[in-house]
C-alpha cells in the first residue's frame, strides 16, 4: 500500500486468532489476537514489518553496516541484529543504559546475533545528543572503509517505520474480511508510536472504521499523540498519499506506564498471568503486558459494550518476560 520497496524477511501474513476465553473474561462479543510474535526470525515481533522496508533502503544504499539506537532491552534492536545476521551485514547498537546492562534478555540475543553494543547515558530517545552519538559512530566506521546505514525510529527512519505498518493495516483488513466483521478497536502498545501511526493512517486511508487505541509504555499522552500525528502526516507526504491524520483519529492512553519505561507494574504482571492462563499467550510485563493491562482496565471501567469486537496486537517481546522473572516471584498470588 505504501508503494515503497521492501524485502520479504518477515513471515507474513501473521496469524489472526480468536481468544474466546479472554472475550468472556472481558465481557465482550469477541477478542482476536494479531500474532506479530510469530512474524519470523529473531523471535518475531511487530518490528519485522518495518525492517523489511528499512533494510531494503539500506541495501539499495550499498550499506554493509547497520547502526541503531534504542533502550538497552530494545525489541527493535534485537530484531535488527537478527536481520543483519541473516543478510550478512554488520550491526552496531548504541543503547540507552537506563534499562540495565546485564547480559540477559535482548542483550544476550544481540550478542548471539553478533552485534557490537555500546551504551549511552542519555535517557530521552528524541534528544539531539543521541543523533550526534550515532553519527559519530558512523563516522568511525566510514574511516575504517565501511558503509554504515543509520537506523533511528525516533529520527531518520520514522517515515519508513510508518510505511511498514500501513502495510500491516492492509493485512488486518483482509483478516477482518475473513471473520466477516470490522472490529471496533485495535489495541497496540506504543514505544516510538510508529506501529500505531501506521495502523491509524492505513485504516483512515482505506476508509476502515476500526479505531486504534495506543497504549503508551514510555511517553506522556500529549507528547506521544503529537509525535504520532506529525510523523504519520510526514510519512504520508513522503509516500505521496493525500490522507492525513488528526488528533481525533486515534486514542492514546498513558495510565499503564506504571513505575516507568522498562519497569513492570502490578497491573502488567497480573495481565501477563491473565493472558497466559486464559489463552496460553506469552506476554512480557514491560510492553505487551502493559497493553493487556490497559485492555483489561478499560473493560473493567465499562468502556466497551457487550457487543464490542476487539483486536489485541501481540507485538512480541518474549525475551522481556525472562528478564523480569524475579518480579513475578514478588507479585501477589493470582
Amino acid at each position: 500500500m505504501s508503494g515503497r520497496p521492501r524485502l520479504d524477511l518477515a513471515r507474513l501474513p501473521t496469524p489472526f486468532e480468536p481468544a474466546p476465553r479472554l472475550a468472556e473474561h472481558l465481557d465482550v462479543a469477541s477478542v482476536y489476537v494479531k500474532r506479530e510474535d510469530m512474524a519470523g526470525y529473531a523471535l518475531g515481533g511487530n518490528k519485522l514489518r518495518q525492517l523489511d522496508f528499512i533494510l531494503a533502503e539500506a541495501i539499495a544504499a550499498g550499506a554493509d553496516m547497520l547502526i541503531a539506537t534504542a533502550g538497552s532491552q530494545s525489541n527493535f534492536c534485537r530484531s535488527l541484529a537478527g536481520a543483519a545476521a541473516k543478510l550478512g551485514l554488520g550491526c552496531h547498537l548504541h543503547l540507552r543504559a537506563r534499562m540495565g546492562t546485564e547480559h540477559v534478555g535482548n542483550l544476550l540475543l544481540d550478542d548471539i546475533f553478533g552485534a557490537e553494543v555500546t551504551f549511552t547515558q542519555n535517557t530521552d530517545p528524541w534528544h539531539p545528543a543521541i543523533k550526534d552519538e550515532i553519527e559519530a559512530i558512523a563516522d568511525d566506521y566510514r574511516r575504517q572503509g565501511r558503509s554504515p546505514f543509520v537506523v533511528q525510529l525516533t529520527g531518520v527512519s520514522a517515515n519508513v517505520g510508518v510505511a511498514g505498518w500501513m502495510s500491516g493495516a492492509a493485512e488486518l483488513v483482509e483478516d477482518f474480511k475473513a471473520i466477516g466483521r470490522m472490529p471496533d478497536i485495535v489495541v497496540v502498545v506504543c514505544g516510538s508510536g510508529l506501529t500505531a501511526a501506521g495502523l491509524a493512517l492505513g485504516f483512515k486511508h482505506l476508509e476502515v472504521p476500526t479505531r486504534v487505541m495506543g497504549v503508551s509504555a514510555q511517553q506522556p499522552e500529549a507528547r506521544l499523540r503529537k509525535w504520532i500525528i506529525e510523523t504519520a502526516n510526514a510519512a504520508a507526504a513522503w509516500m505521496g498519499i493525500e490522507t492525513r491524520l488528526s488528533g481525533q483519529d486515534l486514542d492514546i492512553v498513558d495510565d499503564e506506564i506504571g513505575p516507568g519505561y522498562g519497569i513492570p507494574s502490578a497491573a502488567s504482571l497480573a495481565a501477563v498471568k491473565t493472558a497466559g492462563r486464559l489463552e496460553g499467550l506469552v506476554l512480557d510485563p514491560v510492553y505487551t503486558g502493559k497493553g493487556m493491562a490497559a485492555l483489561i482496565g478499560a473493560a473493567e471501567k465499562g468502556l466497551f459494550g457487550k457487543a464490542s469486537s476487539i483486536v489485541f496486537l501481540h507485538s512480541g517481546g518474549t525475551p522481556g518476560l525472562f528478564t523480569h522473572a524475579s518480579a513475578f516471584e514478588r507479585s501477589a498470588p493470582q
